[in-house]
């Protein structure tokens, strides 16, 4: 897989997640087994413009060179940001907060914190060859 492809795929799944988060929190929660009040809303809806964001970031980069001096940093972010998710969700489906469906999320941000790492590599390699 290239860089920009995993890229787009970040980006998909980012604003996607971002949009339901942001304009339909209950029903998103509702699935995994969650229910929400009010400041639950809220903060779903931020997790969701957070997200957005973070499409937004990685649609940008889908153009950009792996040899480039700041995909490094931005996958050493993500990186941190997928083992934090990875934890906090693994945690929440552990103590039963979260039903089965919790599982998908633990799986996704184990593949997303393997391919930012991964690609993190690959970057610091292609600097190192165009250096």
């Amino acid at each position: 897989m290239k860089l920009s492809t995993f890229a787009i795929i970040v980006t998909i799944l980012a604003i996607g997640f971002g949009l339901a988060f942001v304009f339909i929190p209950v029903k998103v929660a509702a699935f995994y087994g969650s229910t929400l009040d009010g400041g639950g809303i809220v903060a779903a809806r931020y997790f969701g413009a957070a997200n957005l964001f973070l499409g937004m970031i990685f649609w940008s980069y889908s153009s950009v060179s792996p040899a480039a001096k700041s995909w490094p940093k931005l996958l050493l972010y993500s990186l941190i940001y997928d083992i934090i998710q990875l934890i906090i969700t693994t945690k929440a489906v552990l103590d039963k907060q979260s039903n089965s469906m919790g599982w998908t999320s633990v799986a996704l941000f184990a593949l997303l914190a393997i391919g930012s790492g991964y690609f993190m590599v690959q970057c610091n390699k292609a600097r190192a060859q165009a250096a």
